[in-house]
């Protein structure tokens, strides 16, 4: 095997790891921002009850469907 096969080879681990990193980092990334999204929803939705009581019947239900949904 040449110097330059050799090289070529570790190129090809460097990039391997680079993109395993960078996937990561997007899981992560993807993670987080679908946490800040369901946190600003529960707020959300809190506040809206408060508002309107009544708001609370959807509230139960959309919760019972998602409890059923499997």
């Amino acid at each position: 095997m040449t110097n330059i096969d050799m090289n070529l080879e570790a190129a090809n681990d460097t990039d391997a790891k680079k993109s395993k990193s960078t996937k990561k980092n997007k899981n992560k990334t993807r993670r987080r921002v679908a946490k800040a999204l369901a946190y600003f929803a529960l707020v959300f939705t809190g506040l809206l009850v408060l508002a309107e009581p009544w708001l609370l019947v959807a509230v139960a239900a959309l919760l019972l469907a998602i409890s059923l949904w499997d």
